[in-house]
């Protein structure tokens, strides 16, 4: 399916920022001077040692755990609208899905598929979408209606009803079915189709914006 690129890019988001390189301890301490030795016993001598240099090694901790939990990116677009809005950061917990599969309703982050790949989208851009049907699920769309497994879906998070009409169709092993909030301003699984599960990076934990700091 021919697609402009100007709609394959409406899922972009990219990383937020980077890590400050300000630390608040630069300067480690100067040794003992050998007076002190003069008045403190040797045996009572403690094991002194830089406490910056304790310091930037838990930080150092800090942010490589942190990095290996949890990610903040950028939203760049108004796929997820209302939901999420162009300028948010969400935080992507990387973790979840080492213990369970996606479920209906999550939000997800994840590298493009093939089908994009082919029309030249790089295969380490991330989306974010979230997940309507799961492995075994028939989804189809109706009238601007989503259809799950035959049960009409009341959306409440969704910026519109969809203007388009979709086939039913049976989510095979190992994918997931995942569509933007902003059902026409979106390219997603309708477009391309099921995402393999092994694609997904994350799932969505919470937003902020950059009004949070101001």
């Amino acid at each position: 399916m021919a697609m402009a690129v100007g709609g394959l890019m409406r899922g972009l988001i990219s990383p937020a920022g980077g890590v400050a390189a300000w630390l608040p301890c630069h300067e480690l301490l100067a040794s003992p001077s050998s007076a002190w030795h003069h008045w403190l016993p040797t045996h009572a001598l403690p094991r002194l040692r830089p406490p910056c240099a304790d310091g930037f090694k838990l930080l150092l901790v800090l942010l490589l755990f942190s990095a290996a939990l949890a990610e903040v990116r950028l939203i760049a677009s108004s796929s997820m609208a209302p939901t999420l809005r162009p300028g948010d950061r969400a935080v992507a917990d990387k973790v979840t899905y080492l213990f369970r599969r996606p479920s209906i309703g999550d939000i997800v982050f994840f590298k493009v598929p093939t089908a994009l790949q082919n029309h030249g989208v790089n295969k380490d851009v991330v989306f974010i979408k979230r997940v309507l049907a799961t492995p075994g699920d028939f989804i189809e769309v109706r009238q601007g209606q989503l259809i799950i497994n035959g049960v009409a879906q009341k959306e409440h998070y969704i910026a519109t009803h969809a203007s388009y009409t979709m086939e039913a169709m049976r989510l095979p092993e190992g994918h997931v079915f995942v569509m933007g909030d902003n059902r026409n301003n979106s390219c997603d699984s309708r477009a391309w189709g099921p995402l393999p599960i092994s694609n997904i990076v994350g799932r969505y934990m919470m937003s902020f914006t950059r009004s949070s700091f101001q």
